[in-house]
């Protein structure tokens, strides 16, 4: 019998967890049964529900997603190879494409298993049925967002499949879209604004309204995408936090900034994200690291791009920025979890060329966490937000300029994320940016460096159609004026030479693992 595609899968199996403790996530699986033996009691389906989330962070994939950009890089096939689609090396048959494909269709398999089978518990509070109804569709709703994103049209499965439905074919991408759409308008009257404290995590109304706002704009339509991202708004339930950096550090985790996150816990359920983030000082490997394409788009502090400041001083680089450079970036100097990280200093243990050290002579301070202990599998336990409140406000803003229909309210949303206390840039204004095309630049600007290493980016060059400019071409770090031993000494290192095909890149291959189990799949241009 021919093995089965990994989102093929009739039924998944579901799991026994034991019992809350410190979350909905404190849960470890303890054993397997089959479906027949399941879906007994009001605290199966809950399980069942608890393990739809369990994929949404995917660290040792998701993180180096931006590697595919031209933000980062990574020096390492291992464990994810990202450097090959980064580069434009990667054919059918490169894992990262596998990995991502995967992974979203194991999610939908639980997602379908929930929403087939819940109705089968006797004896059910209506209510939380009605809810984790709701849950287990957004989540699968997020994950076909994600998929259209990656590679276009995917296979559409809303149901456990018979065997005979195996050799499914793919749907086209706006159909998916128009499906997302109408499932989030569905869950999101499913779903409640907030949770209690034990229940902290679960998708929510803001976070379907979110994703829907997203998907519209993605989509490029405007209208509704503005519209979704106002009735969010109009929750009064968010608010852009004054401290950036501990959004993603694991120390303000319950923040209301953030809509919706990949839940971790120490112990538990950690994750690596100090090895693929850090550098050697805090104990990690450097496989994520920013490049200077992403250093360069920070504005001056007088909101000016570099290339058109009057105070921007190459000698001093890191001087009079936006100050989310320094929150993004470790520039030489920084302290970090109390240690001084300089790549400069002669004797670093950071510097270029040291073991496990950055390629570019940056490192991320983003997603750092200020708690790492452990071994380097499970060092970490900070959370992966995967939607927040400054995305919808800059959507919100795109999308209302993308319309021509500029009022105040489109200033506003910008500036409310420029001005977060501990950043505030200067306000845009109608005397700054007045037109469509100045507005345009601004807003994509803001969404560069707002979300580096969320997955913002990937999808961003990919809709804008700008892939084909920012990826091909060389790939630099840092100004080596300080180590007068190597070759690129006086001059900025360079890392790679990358190539970009614009009639295949801007889509992933269909993973040639799953076009062998199933022919009708079909693949991506030019793959």
């Amino acid at each position: 019998m021919k093995k089965l595609s990994i989102f093929l899968i009739a039924a998944v199996a579901c799991m026994y967890f034991t019992a809350c403790k410190k979350s909905f996530l404190d849960e470890q699986p303890q054993d397997q049964v089959s479906t027949a033996d399941y879906w007994k009691t009001q605290a199966d389906a809950v399980n069942a529900v608890n393990n739809c989330y369990r994929r949404l962070g995917d660290v040792d994939n998701r993180l180096f997603i931006s590697c595919a950009t031209d933000d980062s890089y990574s020096w390492s096939d291992w464990p994810s190879d990202v450097r090959l689609v980064g580069n434009g090396s990667a054919s059918a048959g490169t894992g990262m494409f596998a990995n991502f494909w995967s992974n979203f269709y194991r999610m939908i398999a639980s997602c379908n298993d929930v929403i087939g089978n819940i109705d089968r518990v006797p004896n059910m509070d209506d209510s939380l049925r009605n809810r984790l109804k709701g849950e287990a569709r957004f989540i699968r709703a997020y994950a076909y967002q994600q998929l259209i994103g990656l590679y276009g049209d995917v296979p559409l499965i809303t149901h456990i499949q018979a065997i005979d439905e195996f050799d499914v074919t793919r749907t086209p991408r706006a159909q998916v879209a128009d499906f997302i759409v109408k499932e989030l308008d569905t869950v999101s009257n499913m779903l409640p604004v907030s949770y209690d404290a034990s229940n902290y995590g679960r998708a929510t109304r803001g976070a379907a309204l979110a994703l829907k706002a997203r998907t519209y704009l993605y989509e490029g339509n405007w209208t509704e995408a503005a519209n979704a991202a106002k009735a969010v708004m109009d929750l009064n339930n968010y608010i852009i936090d004054p401290d950036y950096q501990r959004l993603f550090n694991g120390t303000n985790k319950t923040s209301k900034e953030i809509i919706f996150a990949a839940q971790y816990l120490k112990n538990t359920l950690p994750n690596a994200t100090a090895t693929w983030i850090g550098g050697p000082s805090l104990g990690g490997w450097s496989q994520v690291v920013p490049t200077q394409k992403l250093v360069d788009a920070y504005e001056d502090i007088e909101g000016n791009p570099i290339d058109q400041s009057t105070i921007y001083d190459p000698a001093h680089p890191f001087a009079n920025r936006d100050p989310r450079l320094r929150l993004n970036v470790i520039t030489p100097g920084d302290t970090v979890n109390g240690l001084v990280i300089d790549v400069t200093a002669k004797g670093s243990i950071d510097a270029l060329s040291k073991n496990n050290a950055s390629f570019t002579g940056y490192y991320y301070k983003k997603y750092v966490p200020a708690d790492i202990d452990g071994s380097w599998d499970r060092n970490s336990y900070n959370d992966i937000v995967l939607i927040r409140f400054a995305e919808v406000l800059l959507t919100y803003a795109e999308a209302k300029i993308e319309n021509n229909q500029v009022d105040a309210t489109v200033y506003d949303a910008i500036n409310r994320v420029r001005q977060r206390p501990g950043v505030m840039m200067p306000a845009v204004t109608p005397a700054k940016a007045a037109t469509q095309a100045a507005l345009r630049a601004i807003v994509r600007r803001e969404r560069h460096v707002e979300f580096p290493v969320e997955d913002n980016r990937l999808f961003d060059i990919r809709r804008w159609k700008i892939a084909e400019s920012v990826m091909p071409g060389p790939v630099y770090g840092i100004l080596n004026n300080f180590d007068n031993s190597r070759e690129d000494y006086g001059k900025h290192v360079l890392v790679e030479t990358r190539s970009f095909n614009a009639g295949r890149d801007y889509l992933w291959a269909i993973p040639q693992s799953e076009r062998s189990i199933n022919t009708n799949l079909g693949q991506n241009g030019g793959w």
